[in-house]
Parts: C-alpha cells; sequence; structure tokens
C-alpha cells in the first residue's frame, strides 16, 4: 500500500494534478496488490493447499498473505457468506492509468455557503433534519470502459459519480430554482418536474421553484408567465403524459434567459432536454460564469430516440418500446386477418438512429422487417427487401415491417428543409414503401394489402412505466444534488448501471449518437427478422457509434 497522505475532499474538481495523483496513488496500491495477489496465485497452483500451510513462514508466504486478507476483506463487504468458486488472476487485463471528466464548480468564480449537508425535511417539520447514509467526494468516480480485453488499454476515463456532497455551495433556504422542459414529448417529463421539486423542497427547503413554461420561450415573460411549483402543484403529475409546464422547439434567446434569471433572483437552472437544448444550457452557463452570477446551470438529457452520447439510455426510452409493441400487435392483426398478402408497416421515431425501431423489433419477436437510418435500403437483387418480402409472404402469408423515420435518406437523399428546432425534414419511407410493396407483387401477377401505422405521437404522449418512473426520479434527486454541491455545466445520466455528473460540453459533442451496423444489437435484429444484411462499416461521421443493446 502507498503511505501517500489521502487527499483531502475540496468540493470543486477542477482538472487539476492534484486529482491525477489522487488516481495514481489509488492505481499504484492496486497495482500493489495486484502483484501480491499474481505471486500467490502462481504459488497457489504449483502446491496444494495443505503444501501452503506448511510453509507459512516462509519470506514467499509472508509476502502473500496481505494480497490474500484484501481478497477476504473485499470479498466480505458485498457477500458475507463468501464466494462457493475460485478467483482467478487475470494477468494481461489491467487498468492502470484513470482520467476523470472535469465538472465546472461555481467556486471558480463565486462564494460558497460552505454549509454542511443534512437532509431537511422542508420548512414546516420542526426543523428535524438527519445525516445522508453516503457522502461522495470529488474523486468518487464510475468508470466509463468496463469491457476489458487480454492486452486492451491500460487506461479508462470516468465520470463525477452524482450524489449528495458533504458540503453545500447555496444556502438552502435561500435557493431560488427554475425548471424548463424543451424540444418534442417524452415519457417521464412530469416525474423529472415533480421529482427536482420534491427535492427542492422537501429535502432540501429551497425557498421557491419556478416553472418556465413553454421551453426556452417562456423567458419572455410576455409570451408565458412562469408558474409557482409547490409540492401541491406537482402532486400526481407523474401519472400523466406530456409535461405539466409545457414545451417548445427553438426560440431561445440568451439575453432574455439571463435577464430572467436576474429577474427572478434564480441561482439554479435544471434544463431537461435533447442535445439541441443541452448546447443552449451550456451557452446559459458560460455566459452565468463571464457575469460571475453564482447560477448553476444542471441538464437532464430528454430524447425518446435514445441518441445522446455516453448515457445507458435516456428516459422515457423504455416506455416508448412498451408502448410502440401496442402499434406493432395492431399491424400484425391487420396483417394476418387481411386476404391475401397482408402487410403491416410501422412507423416508428428514430431521426438519426434506430434505436426505438431495433428494440421494437426484439421486444415483439413478430417484426420480419426492420429499417433504420444506420443501414442502407436495398430494394431489389439478393439483397434486396421486396423479395424478401414475397419469400415470407409465401411462407406464412402475412409480414410485419417497422420504419425508423430517419431511414431511407440514401434513397431520397438530404433534405435541406429544416423545422423550428433546427432538425430536418425527413422522407416519408413508409408511405414510399407502401407504394413499392404494391406495385412488386402487381408486377408478379401478385395482391398485397398494405396497412400503415403511424403511432408516433401516441407512443411520445404516454406516462412514464414504472422503469422509466424509478429511472426519472433518480435523475431529478440527483440533478438536484449536484447543484446544491455547487456544480453546474453539467447533465446527470446513467453510464454503466450508476447515475454519474457529465459536463454537458461532453455530452454533446458527439451527440446525436447511432447504433453500430457491425455490432451485436444489429445482429440480434436479424436474428429476429430474417432479413438481409445490407449493413456497411460507418466511416467518417461525427456522430457516437454505440455497439450495446439498451436493457
Amino acid at each position: 500500500t502507498s503511505d501517500a497522505a489521502p487527499a483531502a475532499e475540496t468540493g470543486p474538481m477542477r482538472g487539476s494534478s492534484a486529482l491525477l495523483q489522487g488516481l495514481a496513488v489509488g492505481v499504484a496500491a492496486a497495482a500493489a496488490f495486484v502483484a501480491a495477489h499474481a505471486a500467490y496465485a502462481r504459488r497457489a497452483r504449483a502446491a496444494p493447499e495443505d503444501a501452503l500451510a506448511e510453509d507459512d513462514a516462509t519470506e514467499d508466504a509472508a509476502e502473500c498473505e496481505p494480497a490474500v486478507r484484501m481478497i477476504r476483506d473485499h470479498v466480505s463487504k458485498k457477500h458475507p457468506q463468501g464466494l462457493a468458486v475460485e478467483l482467478v488472476m487475470l494477468d494481461d487485463v489491467r487498468i492502470e492509468s484513470v482520467f476523470m471528466f472535469e465538472v465546472a464548480h461555481l467556486s471558480a468564480y463565486a462564494p460558497k455557503a460552505g454549509r454542511r449537508n443534512k437532509m431537511d425535511l422542508g420548512k414546516d417539520d420542526g426543523g428535524y433534519s438527519r445525516e445522508y447514509n453516503q457522502l461522495l467526494g470529488a474523486q468518487d468516480a464510475i468508470l466509463q470502459d468496463i469491457v476489458r480485453s487480454p492486452g486492451g488499454d491500460t487506461i479508462s476515463t470516468a465520470f463525477l459519480r452524482a450524489g449528495p456532497r458533504s458540503e453545500l455551495h447555496f444556502e438552502p433556504s435561500r435557493v431560488r430554482a427554475a425548471i424548463v422542459t424543451a424540444g418534442g414529448l417524452c415519457p417521464g417529463l412530469n416525474n423529472i418536474i415533480q421529482g427536482i421539486t420534491r427535492t427542492l423542497l422537501s429535502l432540501y427547503g429551497a425557498e421557491k421553484v419556478l416553472g418556465v413554461r413553454g421551453g426556452y420561450q417562456g423567458f419572455d415573460e410576455s409570451v408565458y408567465p412562469p408558474m409557482e411549483l409547490t409540492l401541491d402543484a406537482v402532486d400526481g403529475i407523474q401519472n400523466l403524459g406530456g409535461t405539466f409546464i409545457a414545451s417548445g422547439r427553438g426560440s431561445f434567446d440568451l439575453g432574455k434567459t439571463i435577464a430572467f434569471l436576474k429577474r427572478h433572483g434564480i441561482n439554479q437552472l435544471y434544463v431537461v432536454g435533447g442535445d439541441g437544448t443541452h448546447r443552449a444550457a451550456d451557452k446559459i452557463a458560460e455566459e452565468a460564469k463571464r457575469l460571475k452570477l453564482n447560477v448553476a446551470v444542471c441538464g437532464v438529457p430528454k430524447t425518446i430516440d435514445n441518441d445522446i452520447d455516453m448515457l445507458d439510455r435516456s428516459f422515457g426510452f423504455d416506455s416508448a418500446v412498451a408502448e410502440a409493441q401496442t402499434a406493432i400487435r395492431s399491424a400484425q392483426t391487420e396483417a394476418r386477418c387481411n386476404l391475401p398478402n397482408g402487410i403491416g408497416i410501422v412507423k416508428l421515431m428514430g431521426r438519426s438512429s434506430g434505436f426505438i425501431a431495433v428494440h421494437s423489433t426484439m421486444c415483439s419477436g413478430e417484426v420480419d422487417l426492420c429499417l433504420v437510418p444506420e443501414v442502407p435500403v436495398v430494394t431489389e437483387g439478393p439483397l434486396g427487401i421486396l423479395p424478401h418480402l414475397e419469400r415470407v409472404l409465401e411462407r406464412k402469408g402475412h409480414a410485419v415491417i417497422v420504419v425508423a423515420e430517419g431511414a431511407g435518406e440514401e434513397i431520397f437523399g438530404t433534405s435541406a428543409v429544416l423545422d423550428a428546432g433546427g432538425n430536418r425534414k425527413l422522407p416519408e419511407l413508409g408511405l414510399w414503401l407502401k407504394d413499392q410493396i404494391v406495385a412488386y407483387m402487381q408486377a408478379r401477377g401478385k395482391v398485397a394489402t398494405v396497412k400503415y401505422v403511424d403511432p408516433s405521437y401516441m407512443i411520445r404522449s404516454v406516462p412514464a412505466n414504472a422503469s422509466d418512473a424509478i429511472y426519472c426520479y433518480l435523475l431529478a434527486q440527483n440533478a438536484v444534488h449536484g447543484a446544491m454541491a455547487g456544480y453546474t455545466s453539467f447533465s446527470v445520466g446513467m453510464a454503466n448501471n450508476r447515475l454519474v455528473y457529465i459536463p454537458i460540453g461532453a455530452l454533446v459533442k458527439n451527440s446525436p449518437r447511432m447504433m453500430d451496423p457491425m455490432g451485436r444489437t444489429w445482429e440480434r435484429v436479424l436474428s429476429v427478422t430474417g432479413q438481409p444484411n445490407t449493413a456497411v462499416k460507418i466511416v467518417g461521421g461525427s456522430a457516437a457509434i454505440s455497439t450495446r443493446t439498451t436493457i
């Protein structure tokens, strides 16, 4: 073990050499343990347990005994009964260096309250408070790169672990917060609003929480005045779809936003939205820093498409996939009951990535063709989708197709028309494909009955299911913990099944991400649909590529 003194918790993490030194100390200690354990493992393989016991007095045994105790202590913390298996040392799998994403902290330019953190249960509970079960520090980390292979990289990046800190940057009773939801609807928005409001008012006893109505346009109060969010106001909204404070696309005005924050004395701003919304939030944080405003800006990633980089999944995605099953079952019923050659086409959301389409396909088990933006659409020839559908119809008499809304740009080209949020107008591949199927079958003297189902707005407007409801509450609570601790220009999300704080700039740099067409997720889709594989490796581009199947 190292004789270096442990680093004291200072609150902010500035990316200094002290942070890297602290991580290096931990890595060095782990390396010493690994070396000792390796020696013990080699010796254990060379001699039976009884022989080891007889040699306890030897120098080698004395060297290995600390490693044995460390392993036993490590195991007993989580598994009191021990493990009924042998632990095998992996000699060629290791992590030697860890580098954490730096999260900005307000104390770099604004004064802090420096109050000790406790669970204050609101203003009207007689001042009752208790200690948190766990308080985190500036170097509590979640590794980003957890999949390891022999001979692979020995370094990893890491995220700052989300949760309450021992020291608060803000005096809770003087906190005036605002929440804004921007962009399209998504299951779970009301859960986020409720969770942030309850955490601010009940756990921390904040002074006031405002809801900014209609997205960024609500910072112009002449359009939509803000509404106060109280515990009574948000009671029960988790059971409703949509957003209690309404949303909107575009209309971002930095000057009006800063003026709103000053006018209402807002010192915590919670922004719920996708990558475009987050880019605007980053500008707000930068302007607040330039003006030396003591305002924490926290994002909660919202995209029903699940296409924000670095996250396991975004809230609402699980609910959307579950709701899509209703549409797929309806399309399958229509296809099965309309003879001859019934086909049901279901259009699902997914502008740049096909995560909803592929996961809905895997979940359903009834889909015969899945089309996504990441995989080129080929209509004719040995890999053509039309001959594939003809074979499916010959085999079982009906077929179901799932189409992501952004699929088919290689056929139609990229549109130059943008909506209010700056998104490109997408081609209607499903409707085009419907006509192509009918024409293809007619050319072969056959009849096809094709039904087209577009449940997009139904899917995104439903309340969150149980899984997303829990996830939303964790996101909301940890967003407040981070802002109260003084972190800013960060977003909260799940990485490797742990809640973390991610700098907004890093989160949006490679968003929207795409599914890896050469990965195992697409292979799983092909195993369900049996369709020809037209995937090609994505080369170049600015988007991150995800290889993970979301569960």
